[in-house]
C-alpha cells in the first residue's frame, strides 16, 4: 500500500491532461497552413526524453501545454479538434514501480476524474519489446463526449503516456490517423 500511495502524485499528473485537453482542444482556434508547393506527408518527432512519434500531415505542434513533452493537435476540422500528448515522468527507481501499478492507479482513478467515465476496452502491447497498456474510453468533457486512446508504458525508469483525445464529432480519418500517431511511438 505504501508503493500506491507514493505513486499517486503520478498518477494524477499523468491524469491531469486528459479531462484538460479534451477542453481546450475544442477552443483553440485553427492555424491556417502556410502553401508552400510541396507536400509533407510525416515528421517524426525525436525526444531527448527517450522516444520518437511520427506525426502525419494536418497535425500541427502545440506550445505550452502543461505536463506534456509533446503536443499534436489537428488543423482540419474547425471546432472539432483531436489532439494528440506525449507526457514522460521519472520514476524514483527506490520505488521498484511496476506497469502493473500504474494500471492499478489509473484505473482507480479514471472514474474520480472523468466525468460520466465508462471504459470502453483494454488491451496489452507492446512497444517494440516493452510491455505497455492501452485504453480506451468514454467521458465528458466542455463539449460533450470525448473519446481517449491511451498507451502507457515504464521504461528506464520513466513513464510514457501517449494520449489521443477525440471530442465528438472527430472524423474516422482523424481517428485513423490519430491511433498511427499512437501506435508510432517508439522507446529508445
Amino acid at each position: 500500500m505504501k508503493r500506491a500511495h507514493l505513486l499517486a502524485p503520478l498518477l494524477l499528473a499523468a491524469l491531469s491532461l486528459t479531462p484538460a485537453l479534451a477542453q481546450g482542444a475544442a477552443a483553440t482556434p485553427a492555424a491556417a497552413p502556410a502553401q508552400t508547393g510541396r507536400t509533407v506527408e510525416a515528421v517524426t518527432a525525436n525526444s531527448s526524453a527517450g522516444y520518437s512519434i511520427r506525426v502525419p500531415a494536418g497535425w500541427l505542434p502545440l506550445k505550452n501545454v502543461p505536463g506534456a513533452d509533446v503536443a499534436f493537435i489537428n488543423r482540419d476540422t474547425g471546432s472539432v479538434r483531436p489532439t494528440v500528448t506525449v507526457q514522460v515522468q521519472d520514476v524514483d527507481p527506490k520505488l521498484k514501480a511496476t506497469l502493473a501499478d500504474f494500471r492499478d492507479l489509473f484505473a482507480s482513478q479514471l472514474s474520480k476524474d472523468v466525468p460520466k467515465f465508462r471504459m470502453l476496452g483494454e488491451k496489452t502491447i507492446k512497444l517494440g519489446s516493452t510491455p505497455a497498456i492501452l485504453w480506451t474510453y468514454l467521458g465528458d468533457g466542455d463539449d460533450g463526449m470525448v473519446r481517449w486512446t491511451q498507451v502507457f508504458t515504464l521504461k528506464n525508469n520513466r513513464l510514457f503516456t501517449a494520449t489521443l483525445v477525440q471530442p465528438s464529432g472527430t472524423t474516422a480519418e482523424q481517428i485513423e490517423e490519430g491511433r498511427s500517431i499512437l501506435t508510432s511511438l517508439t522507446l529508445k
